[in-house]
């Protein structure tokens, strides 16, 4: 019975996370939108909106990614079977590789400061 209530809770926060998600889709287009006024227009203050947008869905997301992480950790200290050994420890490297790209986003977003101008390295 603890194992479904646990099931239960997690599903209930997994919900939550959905719904974040669907604020973090609607404020990443928001973001593209000053990002494009500010490659077409230079005006700073855009430019300074869409960089705090990205640095704020890079820490919400960490937050997620970092939440998943340590459900996947739990999960694959808790093995009943050599099936669910592998599966829950392929997750919990996956959910690892994932926490580091956030980690990555979230780095590279606080120290760019990319002004558009520079010719791409193509």
């Amino acid at each position: 019975m603890k194992e479904v209530n646990q099931t239960l809770q997690e599903l209930s926060n997994e919900d939550i996370i959905w719904i974040i998600n669907l604020f973090i889709a609607s404020f990443a287009i928001l973001s593209n939108y000053y990002e494009r006024d500010y490659v077409y227009t230079k005006n700073r203050q855009s430019k300074k909106r869409f960089k705090t947008i990205n640095i704020t869905i890079g820490a919400i997301s960490f937050f997620i990614f970092l939440y998943f992480f340590i459900l996947s950790y739990s999960r694959a200290q808790n093995c009943s079977s050599l099936k669910s050994y592998c599966l829950s420890h392929a997750n919990l490297i996956a959910a690892s590789l994932v926490l580091i790209a956030s980690i990555i986003y979230f780095l590279t977003e606080i120290l760019s400061d990319d002004d558009f101008d520079a010719n791409p390295l193509i």
